[in-house]
């Protein structure tokens, strides 16, 4: 058999190349270019609007009562015309509740100028606040002018049940409101040395 010649070798494998070369080029082939795709924005997704839940209508109350059911707390206004003290001694004035009774009790207090309070205690645990003047505030059983605290308007303190103190309104008058739970009451301790003009808040 005769074997093929070298030309004719070269000769096929140059045709090849041109018909292969060919068909890669045509539209629709491997190597036609790839088209960039072409993604879609999503549009926002409409929110949903909720709606708050009805609120259920309460009964009605009144702007003013006796007394408020839910806490049976009275209604009170107290205007500072309304609030007078006696003149010349210590004076109390309820404001809430009743001091001698259980319960809730708010009271006010005018200590005149000069006034010693004798050393005394309450069977109560009270919470005071100095609404005017200055308030000398000491403890034990003997009156001792070398402990007072000096309490100016604004200041607040407590009164531990049966701590005994006293009070000195020794600039001008002082007054005081104090906030404690009833049945309240005072124990007044003999002092050593008696002054005048002592009083008791």
């Amino acid at each position: 058999m005769k074997q093929p010649s070298f030309s004719a070798a070269v000769f096929v494998a140059i045709a090849s190349l041109f018909f292969f070369s060919g068909q890669l080029t045509r539209p629709g082939t491997l190597s036609q270019q790839r088209q960039p795709v072409q993604t879609q924005q999503r549009q926002p997704v409409q929110q949903r609007q909720v709606q708050p839940p009805k609120a259920t209508p309460s009964p009605a109350k009144p702007a003013m009562s006796a007394a408020l059911p839910e806490t049976g707390m009275p209604s009170l206004f107290w205007l500072p015309e309304d609030i007078k003290f006696q003149e010349g001694a210590s004076r109390t004035i309820p404001l809430l509740g009743d001091p001698k009774s259980e319960g809730l009790y708010v009271s006010r207090t005018m200590i005149p100028k000069g006034t010693q309070t004798i050393p005394h205690s309450h069977p109560d645990s009270r919470a005071v606040t100095v609404l005017s003047g200055v308030c000398y505030y000491g403890r034990g059983e003997v009156f001792d002018d070398s402990g007072l605290i000096p309490m100016p308007p604004g200041s607040f303190f407590t009164e531990p049940a049966g701590i005994p103190h006293f009070i000195w309104a020794k600039d001008g008058d002082v007054i005081l409101q104090t906030t404690a739970i009833g049945p309240s009451g005072t124990t007044i301790i003999p002092d050593k040395k008696p002054r005048p003009e002592q009083g008791r808040p």
